[in-house]
């Protein structure tokens, strides 16, 4: 929240955002919300909860929009029982709330855009999928994963030349509109493309900036005592991972709307997997195609139960990763003893929510590639149940054997 609230003031300032210390990790649409919202909390007298209000607005908004687009995609293709059973899971999954409406991180803003352009390249509105999806990219940059799925979808079922069309109207939409922002601004761009490419050593970046935390394996290699800053090779590895994912796809011969919705969590999960640096609340991004398909297009009430599951890994990993601070100014307000009893847990315990936070780093990533292999192989599962059900049945006609004898 500092990081908005002084974007907010560099903006209304003139100061290049990606210049300092601490500044936003995204490209510069979001920015604008913030200088918008500084200038409010200005007008109104530098009230900071009214500040708090407005800059998450959009998010919990974001959130009830999502909710209502994912229903009525669902009720177009299903049926009013499956749509609403979308909506309220997605309104109820308190995981959206505690990233936007607590967090004010803005990861449910993307998914929303994301899953509009979903929703309209599904209804043959390719140019306008093409600016959603780009305003997403705009946005947040990681939707832009999402690419090569789209490209496959439109490629099987319009051709190559509205294919090819989608991708340079999406690619068009952010990269024009951070150009247009700096050469408005006169603001170097090389700060922003050291911010981009933080991971890699291009553009006098330097090193990785983080070397533990990351929501996957790479916390676990970090926790082995293994320094994986000199390893950024390694972690580029993401790119040719999602470039064979995309090469399945565009291969297959038939690519209807449920292969569609797999193939977009499958992009997601294999970069959350292995990219160098995954926060928690990237976890919200697929949710919205997750929702679809293990409640329409797949619907199995083990799914739902295993991404509970997931859900609870993802928890406690960001607990471990010391999320709960994002409560300071509550706490600091009602309870300031309850606010330092866990500043004392997280510094006396370092050693211990370090190993807490690399494990549940790998826990969550290993299961959500199960997750992702369940979906995709359907008859895996089918057949876990039926060896499950006939070894169950066994044991009680064994027990009954007994008690008879």
């Amino acid at each position: 929240m500092k990081v908005w609230f002084q974007t907010g003031v560099w903006m209304n300032q003139g100061t290049n955002i990606y210049v300092p210390d601490h500044h936003i990790g995204y490209p510069p649409l979001w920015a604008f919300w913030c200088a918008v919202a500084y200038r409010v909390y200005s007008f109104l007298g530098n009230n900071i909860e009214i500040w708090r209000f407005i800059i998450k607005l959009p998010l919990i908004l974001s959130h009830f929009a999502l909710a209502f687009v994912v229903g009525k995609f669902a009720e177009s293709r299903f049926n009013l029982r499956t749509a609403r059973r979308i909506f309220w899971i997605i309104l109820s999954w308190s995981f959206f709330i505690y990233v936007g409406a607590i967090w004010g991180q803005i990861n449910a803003l993307s998914a929303l855009l994301t899953f509009l352009a979903f929703y309209a390249v599904t209804s043959r509105r390719v140019e306008a999928g093409a600016v959603l999806l780009g305003l997403a990219i705009a946005l947040k940059t990681y939707p832009i994963v999402t690419l090569p799925a789209f490209f496959a979808f439109i490629f099987r079922n319009q051709g190559k030349k509205e294919a090819g069309k989608f991708t340079i109207l999406t690619c068009g939409v952010p990269i024009l509109f951070t150009l247009a922002v700096f050469a408005v601004f006169q603001w170097d761009i090389t700060y922003f493309l050291r911010t981009i490419f933080y991971g890699t050593p291009v553009f006098e970046s330097g090193a990785p900036l983080y070397n533990i935390g990351a929501m996957n394996f790479w916390s676990f290699v970090a926790m082995q005592g293994i320094d994986i800053v000199p390893l950024w090779h390694l972690r580029l590895l993401w790119i040719p991972l999602l470039g064979a994912c995309a090469i399945y796809w565009i291969r297959r011969p038939k690519l209807d709307e449920k292969d569609f919705v797999l193939s977009v969590i499958s992009f997601y999960i294999l970069f959350m997997f292995y990219y160098g640096w995954i926060s928690e609340q990237t976890f919200i991004d697929p949710l919205p195609f997750i929702f679809l398909l293990i409640l329409a297009y797949q619907p199995k009430r083990t799914y739902l139960y295993l991404l509970i599951i997931i859900q609870s890994f993802v928890y406690i990993f960001s607990v471990a990763n010391q999320s709960l601070f994002i409560f300071t100014p509550l706490l600091e307000r009602f309870s300031p003893s309850l606010l330092a009893d866990l500043q004392r847990f997280h510094l006396e315990n370092g050693p211990l929510v370090h190993t807490i936070r690399g494990t549940m780093g790998l826990v969550t990533s290993l299961s959500l590639v199960i997750f992702l292999v369940l979906l995709m192989k359907p008859r895996i599962l089918d057949r876990a149940k039926e060896e499950f059900h006939s070894t169950f049945r066994s044991i009680i006609r064994r027990m009954r054997v007994t008690i008879k004898k």
